[in-house]
């Protein structure tokens, strides 16, 4: 799928934004919308295997939310939903790798650029690690 509009979400408020936009530019493009939840549970800890299905499981739901949300805004779009256990960064350059992707969309949580800086927001490192 080359040219895949990739777009990470997490269900907060921020990523339902993103996937309004990431909708329009998918149908701006006639790509088809990779819809990712990157998640890396902490490997520190007693029962790693539960809480990675658990996250596992949330980002399943997660996504299929956001597919069926982009179903709603435009059916016509092709989508598809990756549940990836690396860190949302890099879950994200690799499905934006994998895909040729023309563009990754992500949204903010509204905190100062200085803070995403110090604290590594996924859209700073983004901007500082990806070619897309």
């Amino acid at each position: 799928m080359a040219g895949d509009i990739v777009l990470g979400y997490d269900g907060s408020d921020g990523s339902k934004a993103a996937l309004v936009v990431a909708v329009s530019v998918a149908r701006a493009f006639d790509a088809p919308l990779s819809i990712v939840f990157g998640y890396e549970p902490n490997p520190m800890g007693g029962e790693t295997a539960d809480y990675k299905a658990k996250l596992e499981k949330i980002g399943e739901e997660i996504v299929a939310g956001a597919r069926a949300a982009a179903k709603k805004l435009d059916s016509g779009v092709q989508t598809e939903v990756l549940v990836v256990p690396m860190r949302p960064v890099e879950s994200l350059l690799e499905a934006a790798l994998e895909r040729s992707a023309r563009v990754i969309v992500v949204g903010g949580t509204g905190e100062r650029p200085i803070v995403g800086a110090i604290l590594g927001s996924v859209p700073h490192k983004l901007l500082h690690r990806s070619s897309v």
